[in-house]
């Protein structure tokens, strides 16, 4: 009688033990689950979006000495999304500045406010982007901190000494089966939490870049460069900056 209360005791123990190590177990990898789902979603919503008003100021400059200038003057680290094919290609140049129509009332005029519209429209979906990525790198720091506090309450080589405590003593080894502590060991491996990596390891760490009018004398300057040495492929693009055509 009392041997199968001590068993009704036991199992009791075991399943409450397991239902709180899977059940908060659960909740940290549903956690993670919306982490990376949400990593996706920003890189969905933001990317093409960067993409496209870099590669327009790129086209503009065109020179790599120009566009290394510009980055310094915006304190980016890197030329996002640069490719020198996007130079070469009238379909790309078409595309992306179809129907944008700046004013002025001279070439050199409208291309540098072009230029300067542009610029604004990216620092705005750069500060965008920023909140998001400040968003997702709160949410791993969170579930990071979950899963230290998990690593802390549930010490699996203790948890599965215990029980094994409250078990008929046998000798398993001595049977061929593995030792207590190398299937712990094992165990641990399978069962093991990975630290969440910061969002920046499948984003682009794309930094803020000054309000226009912060740096607007040193950018017009830059664009009258880019005009004098393009003034042809300028011209080209406020051609199409002025079609509304469809594709």
């Amino acid at each position: 009688m009392e041997d199968d209360v001590a068993k009704a005791l036991a199992y009791q123990v075991k399943r409450d033990l397991a239902e709180r190590y899977f059940g908060l177990r659960r909740l940290i990898e549903e956690d993670s689950k919306r982490y990376f789902q949400q990593i996706e979603k920003t890189k969905s919503a933001f990317e093409e979006r960067l993409a496209v008003e870099l590669i327009r100021l790129y086209l503009m400059l065109r020179d790599e000495d120009l566009i290394e200038k510009f980055l310094n003057l915006c304190g980016l680290s890197e030329a996002y999304y640069y490719d020198p094919y996007f130079l070469s290609s009238e379909n790309i140049r078409r595309r992306l500045f179809k129907g944008l129509a700046p004013h002025g009332w001279t070439s050199k005029g409208k291309f540098k406010h072009l230029f300067f519209q542009i610029y604004s429209r990216l620092a705005e979906v750069i500060d965008e982007y920023q909140q998001a990525l400040q968003e997702l790198q709160i949410e791993a720091e969170v579930i990071n901190e979950e899963i230290k506090r998990f690593k802390e309450k549930f010490d699996l080589s203790e948890i599965m000494h215990f029980l094994k405590s409250l078990d008929t003593p046998s000798d398993l080894a001595a049977l061929g089966h593995p030792s207590l502590d190398q299937s712990v060991s094992n165990l641990e491996k399978t069962l093991e939490f990975q630290t969440l990596p910061p969002p920046e390891k499948f984003l682009p760490p794309i930094s803020r870049i000054p309000p226009l009018k912060e740096i607007e004398g040193d950018l017009g300057r830059l664009v009258k460069e880019a005009y004098r040495r393009h003034k042809e492929e300028a011209l080209k693009i406020l051609e199409d900056s002025q079609s509304r055509e469809k594709d």
